[in-house]
């Protein structure tokens, strides 16, 4: 997200917050960096011989290809593009530039990973940086220690609030150790005492706890149990907020920040770093109050995602920590899924999992208080392997099962693991194992097509909506910047129905030219980023026929456009005849014929 973070640094510059600037904490200056920085590093460093210096390249047709630093594979299948500064592995999906090789393969932060390139081009950041826009992340951390005490402040007044955590068995201590809090009822009451303190809006706004309307900026929490959001180092970065009723939204979180992402971010991290170590492994759980009452019995290893499913930056932080999760879900048939959902990520990134089902009905937080800590320790040391869980959730028959049990198992990215998984799995079906690692070998091949052609991910909308003349267009726009304009004048961005195609680009810009593929890549999703340098090296069409690819894929989704509203005009006529409306027949059926006309 590096032009975003930018950017958000630009739209801060107010002088004098004096409650904020005299924080203890320290900044890395990188955060102070204005974009000229970025552009000389790109300027004075090449892709190609940055990476050259941890995989092996050759040249390969107009690009460069290697085997893939990030997951196990003996045919090469990852490729860097010199001429867009661009790389992809078409085995493992991963793709970004410079910058994002470099936090990934280090395994560094964003300013990390531009300390180590600026002393890599001899240049020295300081002389880049931004005044205007100094301490930009002191402040906004400043802002959420001061908030954090206030939330605190509130809950110690306000007895409903405290109750309401009692009656859930939570201790004082634990309440302390999390920085549990409230949030008043008062539209205003925590944007007035902020102000109060010379902050100004600016930045009240950019700490994500303030929301802006017609008539101001107002609260973003109200009437909330309050969760402090810590990164790894123990800095609140952002809060999460739940209703003490049953009033919707029961969870509400930060909106991203400069500080916060929320896809990276696992709570309760900063505090189970050591449980983990201690340990041996992470705990993966699913809800705030998952981890607290975890945490409260003895189980200080215990994390959880922020209403998401797990995703690769989850298991980016986790890895520095420990390689090795126990997921523990609720046993009903959602708890299961999210379990099958979550294992090849965990395989992919390398991590030995294992799978604790709790009874139907059941979460950390209701067993634990319930039973208490030994019965969950029992449970805990039964967990299931990961062949276990896929053969005995299986609701197919033996020979499916173990199919779908190998392509999951394929998908792991540490060569050790999968020969483990493999050979547990031929013992528990009583398959030879020459007999598995055949059909493992068909998986692997599928899973690598899947890949090379996009599989699911790539198409996320159905079939008839056109999603591979998106893609294709999408990948003009990618090789030819200047036709950008051409092609969003003739399918508007909000005319796309693959939601990833549209999202890039919207972040493409409408202008010819657009924006600069290399400034726009840390920006993106880890879908949209893997579509983008995915379509980068191996654009899928013929580049001497970018116009007439452009053309085609214009008018067939036009076409599809104009059959799907013909179809609907067609229903509207059936409902109209049938309710004797005549007046709506008298607009419907001259439309009708209309679209008749045209798709002739």
């Amino acid at each position: 997200m590096v032009r975003q973070h930018i950017q958000s640094l630009r739209k801060s510059s107010e002088p004098n917050v004096s409650p904020i600037e005299n924080s203890s904490f320290s900044v890395p200056y990188f955060y102070m960096t204005s974009e000229s920085l970025l552009e000389e590093i790109r300027a004075r460093l090449d892709i190609l011989d940055v990476i050259a210096d941890y995989v092996e390249l050759k040249k390969s047709g107009q690009n460069y290809k290697g085997l893939c630093p990030f997951h196990s594979e003996k045919t090469p299948s990852f490729m860097v593009s010199q001429d867009k500064q661009i790389f992809h592995c078409f085995g493992c999906g991963v793709g970004g530039n410079v910058v994002s090789f470099v936090m990934k393969y280090e395994n560094l932060s964003f300013p990390e990973s531009l300390r180590m390139l600026a002393k890599k081009a001899g240049i020295n950041p300081k002389e880049f940086a931004d005044g205007g826009q100094e301490g930009l992340r002191e402040k906004l951390v400043g802002i959420l220690k001061q908030v954090t005490g206030v939330f605190a402040g509130n809950l110690g007044k306000a007895k409903i609030a405290s109750s309401y955590l009692s009656e859930r068995g939570i201790t004082g201590e634990v309440v302390g150790s999390f920085s549990l809090g409230y949030a008043l009822k008062d539209w205003h009451s925590l944007v007035r005492t902020l102000r109060q303190q010379g902050i100004p809006d600016s930045l009240i706004l950019q700490a994500g706890i303030a929301s802006s309307g017609e008539k101001g900026i107002y609260d973003t929490f109200r009437d909330r149990i309050m969760f402090a959001i810590s990164n790894a180092q123990g800095e609140v970065i952002a809060f999460g907020g739940r209703v003490m009723d049953d009033s919707q939204p029961k969870y509400l979180n930060s909106p991203e920040t400069p500080l916060f992402k929320k896809g990276d971010t696992l709570y309760g991290l900063n505090l189970a770093r050591e449980g983990m170590k201690r340990k041996g492994y992470a705990m993966i759980v699913e809800g705030y109050f998952d981890v607290i009452v975890s945490h409260q019995y003895g189980f200080s290893n215990a994390v959880a995602p922020l209403g998401t499913a797990l995703t690769t930056g989850h298991l980016q932080k986790l890895k520095r920590f420990t390689k090795k999760a126990v997921l523990v879900f609720d046993g009903d048939e959602a708890g299961k899924a999210a379990a099958r959902r979550s294992i090849p990520l965990l395989l992919e990134q390398g991590f030995g999992a294992k799978i604790l089902l709790l009874p139907e009905k059941d979460d950390p937080d209701s067993f634990l208080r319930r039973e208490g800590a030994s019965p969950f320790a029992t449970l805990l040391s039964g967990s299931r392997s990961v062949v276990d869980f896929l053969l005995g959730t299986a609701k197919k028959e033996k020979a499916e099962a173990v199919r779908d049990a190998l392509e999951v198992i394929a998908s792991a990215g540490d060569a050790i693991m999968k020969e483990e998984l493999t050979r547990e799995l031929s013992e528990k079906t009583g398959i030879r194992e020459t007999v598995i690692r055949e059909e493992m070998k068909k998986a692997g091949k599928g899973l690598k097509e899947k890949t090379r052609t996009g599989g699911a991910s790539l198409s996320p909308c159905p079939r008839p909506f056109g999603c591979d003349e998106e893609v294709l267009l999408l990948s003009a726009a990618i090789s030819f910047p200047e036709k950008t304009g051409s092609i969003l004048r003739a399918v508007p961005v909000g005319e796309f129905r693959n939601p990833t195609v549209r999202n890039i680009f919207g972040k493409l810009g409408a202008e010819d030219g657009g924006v600069r593929l290399n400034e726009m890549i840390s920006s993106l999703e880890e879908e949209e980023r893997v579509l983008v340098t995915r379509l980068t090296v191996n654009p899928g069409f013929d580049i001497d026929a970018v116009d007439k690819n452009i053309e085609d894929c214009v008018r067939r989704i036009g076409e599809r456009k104009l059959d799907a509203r013909l179809r609907q005009v067609h229903e509207e006529i059936k409902r109209a005849e049938g309710r004797g409306e005549k007046d709506l027949l008298d607009t419907l059926l001259p439309e009708r014929q209309k679209l008749i006309k045209e798709a002739r």
